[in-house]
């Protein structure tokens, strides 16, 4: 058995990765897969599109293991309900060779990629618009608070934007 420096790496990575970090992987592989698997389809390479989308398949089951239901509530019974629909679209689209369904999936984890990234950079109270995925919303509210003149006990909004530190992922 040879010793690649390269999946040496990658393992390291994985350990030494922090909870967030390891999440936001977890998309980026799931989204690659999804990507590979289409080009597989089109390729008409039958072997690596059932290859690709089976480990496409595995870390939505994995990211759907993760799941806290009793800290995320509602969320987390969303998006269970958002990574079973994933999967049957993976599904549907190995069986039934849809590359539009591949699409859907590639979409969709682009999108919880982008707002899990949002949450983990750029943490904020509660209710309060993201800056980087919902510009315009935070625009308003920052005006707003100029507005109101007072915090009213509220945090500045300059302390909102930078966010908290003690941020937990729990979905």
């Amino acid at each position: 058995m040879t010793n690649n420096p390269y999946k040496q790496y990658q393992k390291t990575q994985v350990i030494t990765a922090s909870r967030e970090k390891v999440l936001l992987m977890l998309y980026e592989g799931a989204i690659r897969f999804t990507k590979l698997a289409q080009v597989a389809m089109k390729d008409k390479k039958i072997a690596e599109k059932g290859r690709c989308i089976s480990k496409a398949t595995a870390i939505l089951s994995e990211l759907m293991a993760t799941l806290d239901f009793k800290v995320g509530g509602q969320l987390a019974v969303d998006l269970e309900n958002l990574y079973v629909f994933m999967i049957d679209k993976l599904i549907e689209a190995n069986i039934h060779n849809k590359i539009e369904c591949l699409e859907a999936v590639e979409k969709l984890l682009v999108t919880l990629h982008t707002a899990w990234r949002d949450v983990i950079e750029n943490p904020r109270a509660d209710g309060v618009p993201s800056p980087r995925i919902q510009p315009e919303e935070f625009q308003k509210y920052m005006e707003e608070q100029a507005k109101d003149g007072s915090t009213g006990g509220k945090k500045e909004p300059a302390e909102i934007a930078k966010g908290r530190p003690d941020l937990k992922i729990r979905a």
